[in-house]
């Protein structure tokens, strides 16, 4: 009774050490010197690339398949054809390649305050995808549950990573840009960012759009014209890098969980389905 008890308290953290694994790697290596994170920083995008990939192909796929279930007959050849090869692969690694660069940079720039949030939401995300789960189980075949469960929580958590990330956006002590042109704000405040290296180069991407959307921001304010195309844009690069981070981010660990899904207790249903395929 007592190892049962014992073993059962264990498997909650175990069933979820590929999202804390996959958190902590991505932190440790947010928290490197320029230098070795330099040098480790197209391993790093590879391997964030793969993931983001792995959850998004999974939702493509479950998508085709549903469609092509619906239009075609069960004897058709089209099946073979239509089901997603290389070209679908393709896309889904250009997408998660974006996105990953657009993750990496972003968490070499994050406030101490932000990384709280970002482990708080792989709890929330845990928590989300296992009363989602409870609630498809009495809908969807049983087979398909995870996946369907994976595709339908992204949106919902990465709405609400993006309001907190955008909270504490505007929460956060800002440069004082007021009165300033743009060219001038970004002179000032990006001297001494070495670009000599690729990530170097990229950091000073992320950290100019990060200038130019407080600058825009804060002169929209000042001149009391919160309607005109300056208060527009800021507003827009804030919520389009919050959110693109927090779908990201999102992406990262539901493709990390769709991997070992895919590898664990997935791998028997697939072959049984398979098997009743054949059978049939």
């Amino acid at each position: 009774m007592l190892e049962r008890s014992t073993s059962g308290r264990w498997a909650l953290p175990w069933r979820h050490a590929h999202l804390a694994l996959t958190v902590l790697v991505v932190l440790l290596w947010s928290q490197l010197g320029e230098r070795l994170a330099g040098l480790l920083f197209v391993p790093a995008w590879v391997l964030v690339t793969q993931l983001i990939a792995a959850g998004s192909l999974e939702a493509a796929r479950l998508r085709r398949r549903a469609w092509l279930d619906q239009y075609l007959r069960d004897d058709s050849p089209w099946h073979r054809w239509l089901r997603g090869g290389a070209l679908m692969v393709a896309r889904h690694q250009l997408l998660g390649a974006c996105l990953a660069l657009l993750l990496l940079v972003k968490l070499r720039l994050l406030a101490w305050v932000d990384w709280p949030m970002l482990l708080v939401a792989v709890v929330g995300l845990v928590g989300l995808r296992n009363g989602l789960r409870r609630r498809l189980a009495r809908h969807v075949i049983r087979g398909h549950l995870p996946a369907v469960t994976r595709r339908l929580v992204v949106p919902p958590a990465a709405g609400l990573l993006s309001l907190m990330l955008v909270a504490v956006a505007l929460w956060l002590p800002q440069p004082y840009l007021v009165g300033l042109g743009w060219e001038e704000a970004l002179l000032r405040h990006l001297q001494g960012r070495d670009a000599a290296s690729l990530l170097g180069f990229f950091e000073r991407l992320g950290s100019a759009a990060e200038i130019i959307q407080y600058w825009a921001m804060q002169n929209a304010v000042e001149s009391q014209q919160l309607g005109a195309p300056l208060a527009l844009l800021g507003w827009s690069l804030l919520l389009l890098t919050q959110s693109a981070f927090a779908w990201a981010y999102v992406r990262l660990l539901v493709g990390a969980d769709a991997l070992r899904r895919e590898g664990g207790r997935s791998a028997p249903v697939a072959s049984r389905l398979r098997g009743e395929e054949e059978t049939r």
